[in-house]
C-alpha cells in the first residue's frame, strides 16, 4: 500500500490480516472503497429502506477517514461487510506513518526504549528485522479509570521502524466487545499478522 505523504517515497509493506478484513485506502480511492463496502452491506435491501442507514454509515466513515488522514494514515482495515445491513463488530486497524520531528535521525533502539519506558504496558522486540514496540493502550486506560474489569474497548498499537528510512509504521487495532464477536481471538490474530509483516525490496 502506498503512503500518501508527498515528500517521500511510499512505505511499502505486506500485512496479511486475512479475508475477514476489508481495506479502505486513505488516498483518493477512499470514497470508492467506502461505496463498494456499502454496496455489499446493503445488498438486497430496497434503496428507500436503506437510504437513511447507508447515509449515516457513510458520514461515520467520512469522519473516520478525515481523522485517519490527519494522523498520516495509509489505510484503514475494518471487518468485511455482511449483506443485509447487518451491524459490524466494533473493530478497526489504522495503519499510518509516523515522523519523529527532529533534525537528526534517532537510533531506532533508543526510540523504542524511550517509548517503552514511558508506556504503562509495552513490549519491545524485532518485527521484520526492525526495532518495534507493542503498546497496550487499554491497560493504561483501565488504570486511569481505576477499574479492575477488562475495558469495554481495547486498543493495541505496534510502532515499527521502517528500514532505510527515518519514518516509522504504526499499526493500531481498536476493538470493542459486542455479542458474537471474539475480542481476545481478534487480538491474537492481530498479533500474529503483525509478527508476519514483511517489507518490499525498497525497505528491505
Amino acid at each position: 500500500m502506498a503512503s500518501i505523504t508527498p515528500e517521500r517515497d511510499p512505505i511499502t509493506y505486506r500485512l496479511a490480516l486475512g479475508e475477514d478484513w476489508y481495506r479502505i485506502r486513505l488516498d483518493e480511492h477512499a470514497e470508492a472503497d467506502v461505496k463498494a463496502f456499502l454496496d455489499v452491506m446493503f445488498d438486497g435491501i430496497p434503496t428507500e429502506a436503506a437510504e437513511q442507514a447507508r447515509t449515516l454509515i457513510a458520514v461515520q466513515f467520512a469522519t473516520y477517514i478525515a481523522a485517519a488522514r490527519a494522523k498520516r494514515g495509509i489505510e484503514l482495515l475494518v471487518p468485511v461487510p455482511k449483506p443485509g445491513g447487518m451491524a459490524l463488530p466494533g473493530a478497526a486497524v489504522l495503519i499510518a506513518e509516523v515522523v519523529i520531528p527532529t533534525a537528526v535521525v534517532p537510533d531506532p533502539a533508543e526510540v523504542v526504549a524511550r517509548v517503552a519506558r514511558d508506556a504503562v504496558a509495552a513490549n519491545t522486540g524485532l518485527i521484520a528485522g526492525s526495532a518495534a514496540v507493542r503498546i497496550d493502550h487499554s491497560v493504561a486506560d483501565s488504570e486511569v479509570q481505576a477499574d479492575t474489569a477488562p475495558p469495554a474497548q481495547q486498543r493495541i498499537e505496534y510502532v515499527i521502524a521502517v528500514p532505510n528510512d527515518p519514518r516509522w509504521l504504526s499499526i493500531d487495532l481498536s476493538v470493542q466487545a459486542v455479542d458474537g464477536f471474539d475480542v481476545e481471538q481478534t487480538i491474537v490474530d492481530f498479533d500474529q499478522a503483525v509478527a508476519g509483516l514483511t517489507w518490499s525490496a525498497t525497505h528491505a
